[in-house]
C-alpha cells in the first residue's frame, strides 16, 4: 500500500473573517416609504360617507320600517278528498273496464250454474228475476267498458266487444244446448206437457195417416215418414214423460214421451219396440219435433 503523499492539499479552516465575503445589512429607514398613521382621536365621531355615485335603498312612502306581522292565519292547502273503501273497488273499475268484462264473460257458465242451483233447490220462482238481474248487470259493464274504449280507438273497441261475445256464445252453447240426458219435468212444468200432440202422431202412424198437422213447420219428418210406410204399428202405450236434462235451469218448454209399441215389419213377427217423441210449446200450443224409433 502507497502511504500518504505529503504533495496533497488538505482543507484548513479559515483562521478569521475575510474582507472579500459579502455580508447582509438591513437597509437603513428612508423617509420616503409612507407609513401608517393612526386616526386622531376626534376622528370617531365622524361617519364614513359614501360615495355620492352608489344608489340607497329608501323605504317606500307611508310605510313603517320593521318586522311584518300576519294577523291573519295563513291558508292551509284543502287536504285531499278520502275515498271510501266502498268506493275503491269502482274507482278500479273504472280505471280497468275491460278487465271486468272479461272477468264476466268467462264467469258466464258459472252464473247458469247458479241459477240452475236455484232451481234445484225450490226457488223456481227466483230463478227468472236472478236471470234478468244477470242480464242487466252484463249489459251495464260492457256499456261501462264501451264509453271507456269509444274515447281511445274505435277499432279496439269493436274487436274488444267482438271477442267478449264470442267468447260468451262459446261458452254459453254447451250449457245451454247440449243434452245430458233424460229426466222427470220440474213442478213449474206443469201437467201438459205435449202428451196429446204426442199420441197425435202415433195414432196418425197406427192408423196410416201423416199427422201433419201436429208437426212443427206442419210437415213430417221424412225419414220418419220412410220408417213408418215400412213399418206397421199394431198397438201403443205412454210410458213415461219428461225433460230434457241440461246444465242451465231445466228448459220445460221441450219435452220427450216415451211409448211401448208393438210393431211388425212384413212377415217377420211382431216386436215390442221403444218410440219416443219429441214435443215443443209454441205459443201455448204443443207440437212435435222428431220421433226416436222404431227401428233404426
Amino acid at each position: 500500500m502507497p502511504g500518504p503523499s505529503d504533495d496533497v492539499p488538505r482543507w484548513q479552516p479559515p483562521s478569521g473573517p475575510s474582507e472579500d465575503v459579502p455580508r447582509w445589512e438591513p437597509p437603513a429607514p428612508s423617509s420616503e416609504v409612507p407609513r401608517w398613521q393612526p386616526p386622531a382621536a376626534d376622528s370617531r365621531a365622524s361617519a364614513w360617507e359614501p360615495s355620492a355615485t352608489v344608489p340607497r335603498w329608501q323605504p317606500p312612502a307611508g310605510e313603517k320600517i320593521g318586522a311584518v306581522l300576519e294577523t291573519e292565519a295563513a291558508e292551509r292547502r284543502a287536504p285531499a278528498a278520502s275515498t271510501s273503501p266502498f268506493a275503491l273497488p269502482f274507482v278500479w273499475w273504472g280505471r280497468h273496464p275491460w278487465v271486468v268484462i272479461w272477468a264476466a264473460a268467462l264467469l258466464t257458465p258459472a252464473a247458469v250454474l247458479f241459477l240452475r242451483v236455484l232451481d234445484e233447490s225450490g226457488l223456481e220462482s227466483a230463478v227468472e228475476p236472478a236471470q234478468w238481474t244477470l242480464l242487466v248487470l252484463l249489459a251495464v259493464i260492457l256499456l261501462r267498458g264501451v264509453l271507456f274504449s269509444a274515447r281511445r280507438s274505435l277499432a279496439r273497441l269493436a274487436l274488444g266487444l267482438l271477442g267478449a261475445g264470442v267468447t260468451v256464445a262459446a261458452l254459453l252453447w254447451p250449457v245451454t244446448q247440449v243434452t245430458l240426458g233424460r229426466v222427470t219435468c220440474p213442478p213449474r212444468a206443469g201437467t201438459d206437457l205435449g202428451v196429446q200432440a204426442a199420441a197425435v202422431a202415433i195414432g196418425a202412424w197406427q192408423s196410416g195417416e201423416k199427422g201433419a198437422g201436429a208437426w212443427r213447420g206442419g210437415e213430417p219428418d221424412a225419414a220418419w215418414l220412410t220408417k213408418a210406410s215400412a213399418i206397421s204399428l199394431l198397438d201403443s202405450q205412454l210410458v213415461e214423460s219428461g225433460c230434457f236434462e241440461r246444465v242451465a235451469p231445466i228448459d220445460a218448454t221441450r219435452t220427450w214421451h216415451e211409448f211401448r209399441v208393438t210393431v211388425k215389419e212384413g212377415e217377420r213377427p211382431a216386436l215390442s219396440k221403444v218410440v219416443v217423441v219429441h214435443t215443443a210449446s209454441e205459443s201455448g200450443e204443443w207440437k212435435i219435433t222428431g220421433i226416436e224409433g222404431p227401428l233404426p
